[in-house]
C-alpha cells in the first residue's frame, strides 16, 4: 500500500466516526434505552472511549519537538498510520489529530514518525501495517528511524493507551473491525 491508502483509510475512519456520531445520536433519541440494550452499551462505551482521548491531559508537543531531552517524561497523544512493528513496539507515520484524537491525513505531510513501545502484544490481526491508532504515552527519549531509503531521529513513547481506528463499513461487526481501546498481551510462545 502507498502512503495515499493509508490516507484513504483515515478519511474512512473519519467518515465513518462522523457518521457513527450522528447514529448515535439519532438513535439515542430517536428509542427507549431499553429497545436495544447492547446497542446502547456499545454507544456508551463508544462516547467514554472519545471521552477520554479529548480530555487526557498531554503536552502539546509534535514529534520533531519532543527530540529535545527537557520533554522526557512528558505525556503526549499522537495519532497516525502504522508502519511497521517490532517486537512491541510500533513504528507510526504521524498524523495531526482530529477533534476526536483521530488521525487527520492532509494534503501535507508532516514528515515525522515516532516509535511508540508497550508492555506487550497487540493482536497481529488489529494491529497491523497501515492501521490508525491514536496513542497516549510517556515521552521515554529518541531514536534512529529508518525506513524508505533514508531516515531520522524520532521521539520513543511508552504507551500509556491504545486506540484502534476501524475503517469497516457500518454495521460490520466481524472481530477485525473493533475499534477501540486494545490491550497488549503476552508473547504467544512459539
Amino acid at each position: 500500500m502507498t502512503g495515499n491508502s493509508i490516507g484513504s483509510r483515515a478519511i474512512g475512519a473519519a467518515s465513518l466516526f462522523g457518521a457513527s456520531l450522528v447514529l448515535c445520536s439519532s438513535a439515542a433519541w430517536g428509542q427507549p434505552p431499553e429497545a436495544e440494550p447492547f446497542a446502547t452499551d456499545g454507544r456508551a462505551e463508544f462516547v467514554r472511549e472519545i471521552e477520554v482521548l479529548t480530555t487526557a491531559e498531554v503536552a502539546p508537543l509534535m514529534p520533531d519537538a519532543a527530540l529535545e531531552e527537557r520533554h522526557i517524561g512528558k505525556r503526549v497523544r499522537w495519532a497516525g498510520g502504522i508502519y511497521g512493528i517490532d517486537g512491541p513496539c510500533l513504528t507510526i507515520l504521524f498524523a495531526r489529530s482530529g477533534d476526536y484524537g483521530e488521525p487527520s491525513w492532509s494534503p501535507q505531510p508532516t514528515y515525522q514518525t515516532f516509535v511508540a513501545c508497550g508492555s506487550g502484544f497487540y493482536d497481529k490481526e488489529l494491529v497491523e501495517a497501515h492501521t490508525n491508532v491514536t496513542i497516549i504515552g510517556e515521552v521515554t527519549g529518541k531514536q534512529y528511524i529508518g525506513m524508505g531509503g533514508g531516515g531520522s531521529d524520532g521521539p520513543t513513547i511508552r504507551i500509556e493507551k491504545l486506540y484502534r481506528w476501524s475503517d469497516c463499513l457500518a454495521g460490520d461487526d466481524s472481530p477485525v473491525c473493533k475499534q477501540g481501546f486494545l490491550i497488549a498481551g503476552p508473547a504467544a510462545d512459539e
